[in-house]
């Protein structure tokens, strides 16, 4: 595991200091960079907090327990300022063109404002509102639809129509609603119960996706849900993450169009209408703060209590997988959070422990992972747009930190330094990778190590590279 201090946040990095730490340490691999948010940001945490963050490609929206909402560019320089709310904001939403911001607010207010105009509209729901989401075509739109809900147990749909405007609860009486992600025609929310996921075309609910038993209540760990893209949502909430995959009937022989990991589907009916299958369940031994996707794989932010239990199991459509000790709750100081990268089968490809400024008195719900660029519809989820690097934002009260990949020159130069084969340094240097090179070149360059140890050192291993993405997406430090 990585333990990024201070002053690793704080300073800029050092060419020289760089090299001679990497001829010191010529075994240890590259991981991400990790930077403190400048501009504006400081100030504003030094007079208010942070509650939440949302990011879309070209701009952030930062939610205060004071009731703002800033417009930050991404370094961390104000934009625009929005007072919309008396009261702590709990979210914010674009839409898919980024005129919109919508943002609730537990003073039981949703508010949308233009971000080019004047515009603005104020919905008063007299209970504290805990999540909001705009349509993706909100700006393309005369139905202006959002989605919300809160501490009153109701999900809200609101349109406007040709005869005025129309609120109208889409569903209730399971707890409160405490996140809403919209991603093209499909809305999920958890409540106290679950997960639900409705169809606007159909205007029907395809599923319903069970909350992890004996998890801590919503209130103290909050559900996550991120679409990954127009197909796969990802779950996380107390110690466990689900992938779930949409999928759509075509009406031939049971098939089903849309299965993005080639499984077959079993049994027919309805052609046309969607469903969901659970694809991957992975038990951790933390507490989950934030997910985000990382091609094939999550970056999670982790939260450690302080007391483990008895190991866990991580389950999948093809087998079971044990964990390391499940987490149990502790009065005392929190540790600090950390950044994992894992698989689907909760195999850890990085660990880093970052130093967040007040970590020790922050809890589980306190912190909020964002990522970015974007592609596709609105912020609910999606990947990163083509030749951009992969952004995180690790948000805490008084802190946000950035978290981006070292330069893949850099990454490159470790390989070589350490004797990895030409083949694979090759297909690095042209960007052909995936994430499980990293598990391959780790199982590699263990082996290598033992060689190493008994003079038997053979550079004769091959790796087969296939399903191309940038290889900045992943240069990260193996978990220790």
């Amino acid at each position: 595991m990585t333990n990024v201090g201070d002053e690793e946040l704080d300073d800029e990095e050092d060419p020289e200091e760089e090299e001679e730490e990497d001829a010191s340490n010529e075994e240890e691999e590259i991981c991400l960079k990790y930077q403190r948010m400048g501009g504006s940001v400081p100030r504003l945490l030094s007079a208010d907090a942070a509650s939440c963050l949302t990011v879309v490609e070209r701009i952030i929206a930062l939610g205060t327990h004071d009731g703002n909402v800033y417009l930050l560019d991404y370094l961390g320089n104000e934009v625009k300022r929005f007072a919309a709310h008396a009261a702590t904001v709990n979210e914010s939403s674009f839409d898919a063109d980024v005129e919109f911001i919508g943002s609730c607010s537990d003073d039981g207010s949703v508010v949308i404002n233009s971000l080019y105009t004047d515009e603005k509209e104020k919905f008063e729901y007299h209970r504290p509102m805990k999540a909001v989401a705009l349509d993706p075509d909100y700006s393309r739109k005369a139905s202006k639809r959002f989605a919300a809900g809160g501490l009153a147990g109701q999900l809200m749909f609101y349109t406007k129509g040709w005869f005025g405007s129309r609120d109208q609860v889409l569903h209730s009486g399971e707890g409160p609603v405490h996140a809403v992600k919209w991603r093209t025609s499909l809305i999920a929310w958890a409540n106290d119960v679950g997960v639900k996921v409705y169809d606007t075309v159909s205007h029907q609910r395809i599923t319903f996706i069970e909350r992890p038993k004996d998890s801590p209540r919503a209130e103290l760990l909050r559900p996550h849900l991120v679409w990954q893209d127009d197909a796969l949502l990802v779950l996380g909430w107390a110690n466990c993450v689900k992938i779930a995959c949409v999928r759509t009937r075509d009406g031939k022989n049971g098939a089903a169009s849309g299965d993005i990991l080639g499984i077959g589907l079993k049994g027919s009916a309805g052609s046309g209408s969607k469903y969901v299958e659970i694809k991957a369940v992975i038990q951790t031994e933390y507490y989950i703060s934030g997910l985000a996707p990382f091609g094939n794989a999550l970056v999670v932010l982790a939260y450690i209590p302080e007391v483990a239990a008895p190991a866990a199991q991580v389950e999948t459509a093809d087998a079971i997988f044990t964990s390391a000790a499940l987490p149990t709750t502790k009065q005392g100081h929190a540790q600090r959070p950390e950044v994992r990268i894992v698989t689907w089968t909760n195999d850890e490809l990085a660990i880093d422990a970052l130093s967040i400024h007040g970590h020790e008195h922050n809890k589980a719900k306190d912190y909020v992972l964002a990522h970015a660029p974007l592609s596709g519809s609105s912020n609910a989820g999606g990947q990163w747009a083509a030749g951009d690097d992969p952004l995180y934002y690790i948000v805490a009260p008084k802190d946000i930190v950035i978290a981006s990949p070292r330069d893949a020159d850099k990454y490159v130069s470790w390989l070589r330094r350490n004797c990895w084969q030409e083949g694979p340094v090759a297909a690095v240097e042209d960007g052909k990778a995936r994430t499980e090179l990293m598990v391959e070149f780790r199982a590699l360059r263990n082996k290598m190590e033992m060689e190493k140890l008994t003079g038997q050192l053979k550079l004769t291993s091959t790796i087969t590279i296939t399903n191309p993405l940038p290889i900045q997406l992943f240069i990260r430090k193996d978990a220790r």
